[in-house]
């Protein structure tokens, strides 16, 4: 299970690059060192909570966007399985149909 710096950290290097900003830039908006923030990108440190807020209007992102593991897969209902699975294939869906008729 990845720690809560692990998944800062990834968030943090994935939004820089979407926003196509540098760490640089980051270090003279917050006021941290440069070194404090190739740590926070490499997962050997987490930032303070005030310093996230900065971090989150730096790249005009959400706490959430830097602190949820985003790389869970999402989870779904085995109905909605189903539903995707007949809406693909439409033999599949008439053979369904079929099946309800005899029911």
């Amino acid at each position: 299970m990845r720690t809560s710096t692990e998944i800062f950290a990834e968030n943090l290097r994935n939004m820089l690059i979407a926003k196509n900003k540098k760490q640089a830039d980051l270090a003279r908006y917050t006021g941290a060192t440069s070194a404090t923030v190739t740590y926070w990108c490499n997962g050997q440190a987490m930032p303070r909570a005030k310093m996230i807020d900065k971090i989150c209007l730096f790249l005009n992102c959400s706490v959430e966007d830097l602190t949820t593991d985003h790389s869970k897969p999402v989870e779904y209902a085995p109905e909605d399985i189903m539903a995707e699975q007949l809406r693909e294939n439409p033999r599949l869906m008439r053979l369904m149909l079929y099946a309800m008729k005899l029911t």
